[in-house]
């Protein structure tokens, strides 16, 4: 095969390769009249030019593919998080209610569409370029795959590890679900070491192929099963009902813990807003995850911040501890009187005008014990919330008990929950026959200021359309309380009815002064003579101020009320339009929406960050500069239908196909540098390094992003393992199932004959099959297999000895960084030699 490839390319470093045979044609892009699908881009000419500028145009062409891959994918991303986002009404069995909820469960999108999203590049290259070369093995594909997977485990983890601010740690939360994809993970490359090696090597059947495809529901499926709690058992389940009290608990454990609350702190008249603001403190309830990511979201694209959590305050993280001497008995034989509080912290009502703290003397009660006492502001301050107070405890000989009165400041406007200390210390004449135990105690005051609940007069509202626009007025009330100012916001979202064209969109504020019960909101509804019988859209209160609230059990739950307005034609021109319209299928304000959507998206490819800059910032010559550069992906994207069609599915599938088409252009380019740089037969090392790299780059970024703003390892490297999973299952099952088919059916070709007719691993297949030789695929997979197998313990170990897999101390931080990203370069070395 020498004699057929190009003069230039015979001084190459073909002796690093010599070791891996053909894989069917890969090689003829290398040959002086080879071709890809689109390139070389001037006919076989191009090979007899300059090779180092033949390096340098491809890794350039190539660099700037993978900018077209970023583009692409983004309005792929965005027309997977439409469908995925898809809402629906149900009725609420246990309050009889409709509510608004989600069609997709999470984590069945994160490991299906959204999995598909971050993982296209890779999957769509090795799909392609098989049914492209006829059904046989493509080497750019699998070992993009191979490679990409490592990257990815490896790469994004040490990048995630070292993103933490020193001394802060995240850890997985998801565990159940995490170990569940983390498996598959490890199996799925194991499982094709054993279908290539000891079953029938270098061969796929069509058992192997459908087996390795079926995999991916398997995993969909148990992950779902977990994520839903079919798999728990009680002390894990009664785990995480701690953690997420709305979520998880059940009805006999909120009420075993309402009981508790009620006695320790005054019974019946507390309200029930004061009882669930209890256990949110006393429990430590974090914040779902979907909260948190809102909130990265809002940091990233500069709206409304959320308030910063309280999983990250030590003040709530405390556990009472009685006695924090190591050695109880020894101290008191030495005749000492420990003076200490009893627990870490308390917590208080605002409306309780005197709070006694306890003070325990224990050790020798024989003598005459005196410390001194102060408070100390932290987030409460004194004066506006607490009344300093210092002085000196004397506990007389027998007394075990003593108390320090606070008195506490009640005001009536909201507040979250403050805190502040109170410390005990010895004076040094108190020091001989007296010693501290526990002598710092964090007292949080909770509001007992009720702002009250949000919500419309009417969660379903009718409106008749009239001959011209109609001001329909929309009621909004304030019940449970009237404490403060508060404010909200009032926004209309679609569901059949179109903005502009059925409605005006609405997005004001509305305030409410202290003791306000009410507001109203006006809504134009615009008279178009409508033939539908009935159109409707949303209305939605949301980013609630001052402390109001929203009722859980509700529409929309306990982050925004939920109304729905129906547009009702008119009846006196219902039967009219009804015949002219009978005949016609298109939704006409779907298809004027679908054109002016068109030429947003033309406008905001051709104007820099889209022509939509905030007063604040400002366009720096870098924007210019990307944008020019990125003007013509830009510009191809702008073709994709908008998401608002068909619910975003058309999108999908149009930008699918654009990134498959930009796929095959990058695994021309790959192949060509690689056989300007490595010689024939390259494929996988070019696969490994350059294109791996280039198609894993935005989920490092990404990543690493949500490293810092989440406060779990789930949404940063959780995902990790689910996506190289369907990477396999998804990217190599299905392909080679359907050619493992293929060669069954069809039988052998001669271009299968000249290959592998006289081969010893086909000959029980002489009928044809789908053949896979490559021993750089099956050398990286079992490099990769082993090497995932040690970042892996090395994690679970980080989540033992450091607080969690990623962050932790600094020291431990960099060096597992370091070592990450060592078994990578150890991977690439492994493979090239």
């Amino acid at each position: 095969s020498s004699a057929r490839i190009s003069p230039r390319l015979s001084g190459r470093p073909l002796e690093l390769l010599a070791h891996r045979p053909p894989m069917s044609d890969s090689q003829e892009i290398c040959r002086g009249d080879g071709h890809g699908l689109f390139l070389p881009l001037f006919g076989p000419s191009e090979n007899e030019w300059n090779n180092t500028l033949r390096v340098f145009l491809y890794l350039f062409g190539l660099l700037y593919c993978f900018m077209g891959v970023g583009a692409t994918s983004d309005v792929f991303m965005a027309a997977i998080e439409k469908i995925t986002s898809k809402k629906r009404r149900v009725l609420d069995k246990e309050t009889n209610k409709k509510i608004t909820v989600r069609l997709w469960n999470p984590t069945v999108a994160n490991l299906t569409l959204m999995a598909l999203g971050s993982s296209a590049p890779e999957i769509l290259l090795n799909v392609i370029f098989i049914f492209a070369d006829g059904y046989f093995l493509e080497g750019l594909g699998p070992s993009t795959i191979v490679g990409s997977a490592a990257f990815n485990l490896f790469c994004i983890s040490a990048v995630c590890v070292i993103a933490i601010p020193a001394g802060e740690a995240r850890y997985i939360k998801d565990m159940q679900v995490y170990c569940v994809t983390a498996f598959f993970s490890i199996f799925a490359y194991f499982w094709l070491i054993f279908i290539l090696t000891a079953v029938s090597p270098n061969v796929v059947e069509i058992w192997e192929g459908v087996l390795t495809f079926l995999f991916f529901p398997l995993l969909v499926t148990l992950a779902y099963l977990v994520d839903r709690g079919y798999f728990s058992k009680p002390s894990e389940a009664s785990g995480k009902k701690r953690h997420l009290l709305s979520a998880d608990m059940s009805k006999e454990e909120l009420a075993t813990l309402e009981k508790s609350i009620r006695l320790k702190h005054g019974g019946s008249q507390l309200t029930e807003q004061q009882v669930l603001r209890l256990i949110e403190a006393e429990y430590q309830a974090p914040r779902s995850r979907a909260m948190y990511r809102v909130g990265a979201i809002r940091d990233m694209n500069g709206g409304r911040r959320l308030e910063r959590s309280r999983t990250f305050d030590p003040l709530y993280n405390v556990l009472p501890t009685v006695g924090t001497c190591d050695d109880r008995e020894d101290v008191s034989r030495k005749n000492f009187a420990i003076v200490e509080f009893m627990t870490h912290r308390y917590t208080v009502l605002e409306n309780q005008t005197t709070f006694s703290l306890p003070v325990l003397r224990r050790g020798n009660e024989d003598s005459t014990a005196i410390v001194s006492y102060r408070t100390r502001e932290g987030t409460a301050k004194a004066v506006s919330d607490f009344v300093h107070v210092e002085g000196t405890l004397e506990f007389k000989p027998g007394e075990t008990v003593k108390g320090i009165d606070i008195p506490i400041v009640d005001d009536s406007s909201f507040e979250q929950e403050e805190d502040f200390y109170v410390e005990l210390f010895l004076e040094d004449a108190n020091t001989t026959s007296t010693m501290l135990g526990e002598s710092l105690v964090t007292v949080v005051i909770i509001d007992d200021d009720v702002p009250g609940v949000l919500s419309f007069e009417m969660a379903d509202i009718t409106v008749q359309e009239s001959v011209t626009d109609l001001k329909l007025p929309v009621k909004v009330q304030r019940k449970g309380g009237g404490s403060g100012r508060v404010s909200c916001k009032i926004t209309t979202e679609e569901v059949t009815a179109v903005e502009h064209l059925d409605f005006e969109p609405l997005d004001e504020e509305v305030v409410f002064e202290p003791g306000q019960m009410s507001a109203t909101v006006e809504v134009l509804i615009k008279a178009k003579g409508r033939y539908e019988l009935t159109e409707q859209f949303r209305m939605i209160i949301q980013d609630a101020t001052g402390g109001a609230t929203f009722d859980p059990s509700g529409d929309g739950g306990e982050d925004c009320c939920i109304a729905y307005v129906t547009i009702v034609a008119d009846v006196s021109t219902k039967e009219r339009i009804d015949k002219m319209m009978s005949n016609l299928r298109v939704n006409w304000d779907r298809a004027s929406l679908g054109t002016s959507n068109w030429c947003d998206q033309f406008r905001a490819a051709l104007l820099v960050n889209g022509g939509e800059v905030d007063e604040d910032e400002s366009i720096g010559i870098s924007d210019y500069i990307l944008h020019a550069i990125n003007v013509p992906w830009k510009l191809l994207c702008a073709f994709v239908p908008p998401t608002d069609f068909v619910d975003g599915w058309v999108c999908f599938m149009a930008s699918l196909m654009l990134i498959g088409i930009v796929k095959a252009v990058i695994g021309d380019m790959a192949g060509l540098l690689g056989c300007c740089m490595f010689g024939p037969g390259s494929d996988g090392l070019t696969a490994i390094t350059f294109v791996a790299m280039g198609t894993s780059l935005p989920d490092t970024f990404a990543s690493k992003m949500a490293a810092q703003q989440d406060p779990h390892a789930d949404a940063s490297i959780g995902n990790v393992t689910g996506s190289n999973s369907v990477n396999v299952f998804l990217g190599l099952g299905l392909p080679w199932m359907i050619a493992a088919i293929y060669w069954a059916a069809a039988g052998p070709n001669a271009k299968w004959l000249r290959l592998y007719a006289n081969r010893d691993f086909t000959k029980d297949f002489r009928d044809g099959a789908f053949v896979v030789e490559d021993p750089g695929l099956g050398a990286s997979v079992a490099v990769f297999s082993v090497l995932a197998l040690v970042c892996m313990g090395v994690l679970l170990l980080r989540r033992k000895f450091c607080g969690g897999e990623l962050g932790g101390p600094r020291p431990k931080a960099i060096a597992t960084s370091v070592f990450f990203v060592l078994l990578w370069l150890t991977f690439i070395i492994l493979y090239v030699v």
